[in-house]
């Protein structure tokens, strides 16, 4: 069975792989519902598809990423403005999914799309709520060490037994990473630092791709992050400064006009990404260079 699907791979190299981008859209469908969904505490299954205004979404008006253009980015019942992350989502999602399938050896491009479910789900709700809720985290390292048993490759092991320890070990060293980060900072700043779902969501991290993608993920985000706020700060993103202080309580303006916050979980997960395409050959140039 296997063999015959390499050989249909082989002669007709793009058709998996738009099979696979079909597939990551109707996927990115689904998680544009976990996205709404979860953090209202609302079902993901039940009920169906619907508008804001309550109505059911037909199938025939539900094609992901053209029902919006088809719709011209309105709802056909209300008439509603149907936000553009919908089909940016789905387009995401389907690009990643052709993309990990086309560059990738198959016992990687399927942890690899896996993954990049879980981590759009987590990106975007934490940059929405702030929040990274325990059900989708707690199903991110369950699957993360899942998938290090069952892809062995995916952490350069030999067989599932070894996969798992990597996979376990990335956890452990994760995790640790992130709760002792949080600990000692919350007594330096006097302030959370980092949420517990960040604690767990880099211990996923870590199931997935081992305690080097762990460690590069925690330091590497921290610079993405930076980044990302010097950028919210010149072009605006969030507030003005005239905003922030009518809006600032009496702790924040004695504290000097701190910023509202960032999430960290869309940083963690970039880093996450940034590793599972180049990271091993960053680390390779690093200590090339500590040799020379």
């Amino acid at each position: 069975m296997l063999s015959l699907f390499q050989e249909v791979n082989i002669a007709f190299p793009w058709f998996f792989t738009g099979a696979f981008f079909v597939l990551g859209s109707v996927v990115g469908s689904f998680l544009n519902v976990c996205i709404y969904r979860i953090p209202n505490g609302e079902s993901v299954v039940s009920p169906g598809s619907h508008c804001a205004c309550g109505k059911p979404i037909p199938i025939w008006l539900n094609v992901p990423v053209l029902a919006w253009f088809f719709l011209r980015g309105k709802a056909a019942c209300c008439g509603r403005k149907i936000s553009l992350r919908y089909p940016a989502v789905e387009l995401l999602t389907a690009v990643v999914f052709a993309a990990s399938w086309h560059f990738l050896p198959w016992d990687i491009a399927v942890p690899a799309m896996i993954f990049s479910a879980f981590a759009i789900v987590l990106a975007f709700i934490d940059w929405d709520t702030m929040y990274l809720p325990d059900s989708v985290n707690a199903s991110f390292v369950l699957v993360g060490l899942m998938c290090s048993a069952a892809f062995p490759p995916l952490l350069g092991a030999g067989n599932a037994v070894e996969g798992l320890f990597s996979g376990i070990i990335g956890l452990g060293v994760g995790s640790m990473t992130a709760y002792w980060f949080r600990y000692f900072a919350s007594l330096v700043f006097r302030r959370e630092a980092m949420g517990e779902g960040d604690v767990i969501l880099l211990g996923g991290i870590g199931a997935f791709l081992g305690w080097e993608g762990a460690l590069f993920s925690f330091f590497f985000s921290s610079f993405i992050g930076l980044f990302a706020v010097l950028l919210a700060r010149i072009f605006s993103l969030r507030k003005t400064e005239p905003e922030m202080k009518e809006t600032a309580s009496a702790d924040d303006e004695t504290d000097g006009n701190a910023s509202s916050p960032f999430p960290l979980g869309p940083w963690l997960i970039l880093a996450a990404v940034i590793y599972f395409v180049v990271g091993a050959k960053l680390i390779a140039f690093y200590f090339s260079v500590l040799g020379a």
